[in-house]
């Protein structure tokens, strides 16, 4: 009984082991395919230098364009580039009009309660609505628009504009006088806020791939 049981039993080994080896080139094989596959689709994604193929469609789920026709109207109504807006909305509130910062800025493009009479009063004439009107995603891509477009005009350089609709006027009229930070008095080289330099950055990238994605 103990040979007999001896013997099934290294049959068994036998056959487990092939079973096991079977097994284990298959899981190889299977790794091998899908590895290989997604090599390929790596490779064409980085090769894709014109955005309209896989590449941009993966890109566009993260870079989307609501509130397209606010932005489109108001853009053009201020002479603003369409892919800058759209940064602007996406690193300030990621599209969402309801969204209130710690500091007290409202809607898509974060504008503080103060900044918005002053906006109005410069547009319009006169205050003619409260801050809660910030959350109504027409009235504040219409002013923040128009707020780009006033800083784009008093500066010049994209990226001081973009930096004094974070740190505010007072603050970039102050490193533009400093040579260590604006060489020039016009470009910011070394913004000293770490905040608005990665503001900044966020901003420039945004709109670069807002300009490949859609304008190009």
């Amino acid at each position: 009984m103990r040979k007999g049981g001896a013997r099934m039993s290294r049959r068994y080994d036998r056959r487990h082991s092939r079973e096991t080896k079977g097994h284990g080139a298959l899981g190889f094989l299977v790794t091998f395919v899908l590895l290989l596959f997604v090599g390929v689709m790596v490779f064409f994604f980085l090769s894709d230098t014109s955005y309209k193929g896989t590449k941009g469609k993966v890109y566009s789920l993260f870079y989307q364009q609501q509130y397209g026709e606010q932005v489109h109207k108001y853009a053009a109504e201020f002479g603003v580039e369409e892919p800058l807006v759209f940064a602007v909305i996406r690193t300030e509130s990621g599209f969402r009009p309801e969204v209130e910062s710690a500091a007290g800025a409202l809607g898509l493009m974060q504008i503080m309660p103060s900044t918005f009479d002053w906006l109005q009063e410069s547009l319009d004439g006169q205050v003619k609505y409260t801050a809660d009107s910030l959350k109504d995603p027409d009235i504040n891509i219409r002013y923040g628009t128009y707020l780009l477009s006033v800083l784009l005009k008093q500066y010049g350089v994209r990226d001081t504009a973009i930096a004094a609709y974070n740190a505010g006027t007072t603050t970039v009229n102050g490193w533009l006088q400093d040579r260590a930070i604006s060489p020039d008095g016009k470009t910011l080289s070394n913004i000293p806020y770490e905040e608005t330099s990665a503001y900044v950055e966020r901003v420039g990238h945004a709109y670069e791939l807002y300009q490949k994605l859609y304008y190009q």
